[in-house]
């Protein structure tokens, strides 16, 4: 799809971005995989990091996910899912009905790709059909970058302190790496963020505007190689289904929306 100098291109398995690129710059990588999770940016949902162990309990119920990594549940249920779509001139969007046995009820998900001028923003709206169901939404999109790369944000970043590897212990530690070159950090964590991010390298920049996802998890590890970095917009934190942080609960009839931005400079 092609839309004021923008170049994307979308998959309904999973109403999968799978790359995009700015008058000839790209943007958002490509897996070199196959692997949603390892380029182009994923939907995750209705949980966007790691579960422990594969289980959870919701509304005094015991709900057993698909082990995928290790003993744990990482990225949700919806990435392997085939949606229905619609396309006009500068957008298209993806629907589909939610229903599994490792979740407590059913939903509607629609996630909307739109083009402007100068930005490219994601949406994505949840609305519970059944009974009261447990909400964390993530996007996992890797930047492209060439060479060293820095972000620069305002306001107060927390970073999530871990119990072990992958689990937020419920503590945060302020950190500062405003204006900082981060190539050289290893880094898969999750922070706080309630304010947009920027990411600049030596040929471009690229601002994140996010709504309703205050937590951000930024990893460059093995799948980003030395050409990405993911900055991923998150509603909640890694294994939100039981710490409870950024967890949300919608009723019978109720919906959340939230959305991610890029603009380019």
């Amino acid at each position: 799809m092609e839309c004021n100098g923008f170049t994307g291109s979308f998959d309904s398995k999973g109403a999968y971005l799978e790359y995009l690129e700015k008058d000839g710059i790209e943007l958002i990588r490509k897996s070199p995989d196959g692997n949603s999770t390892h380029g182009g940016a994923a939907v995750l949902f209705p949980f966007g990091n790691r579960v422990r162990n594969t289980e959870y309990t919701y509304d005094n119920r015991n709900y057993q996910l698909p082990s995928n990594d290790g003993k744990n549940s990482i990225h949700g249920l919806v990435r392997n899912l085939i949606f229905d779509s619609i396309e006009g001139d500068n957008y298209i969007e993806f629907s589909r009905h939610l229903q599994s046995d490792s979740y407590p009820g059913e939903a509607e998900i629609k996630i909307r790709y739109e083009f402007s001028e100068n930005s490219f923003e994601t949406t994505f709206c949840v609305k519970s059909l059944t009974g009261k169901i447990p909400v964390e939404i993530g996007f996992h999109p890797y930047f492209s970058i060439d060479g060293a790369y820095s972000i620069a944000y305002s306001g107060i970043m927390k970073k999530l302190n871990y119990s072990d590897k992958y689990f937020p212990d419920g503590t945060t530690t302020t950190v500062n790496y405003n204006g900082k070159e981060i190539n050289n950090m290893k880094l898969d964590n999750c922070f706080y963020l309630n304010a947009p991010i920027s990411m600049r390298d030596k040929t471009h920049s690229v601002t994140i505007i996010r709504k309703n996802m205050p937590y951000i998890v930024i990893y460059n590890g093995e799948h980003a190689g030395n050409n990405a970095v993911a900055i991923e917009p998150m509603t909640g934190a890694p294994d939100a289904y039981h710490n409870g942080i950024g967890i949300l609960s919608l009723d019978k009839g109720n919906d959340f929306k939230c959305a991610y931005s890029i603009e380019v400079s």
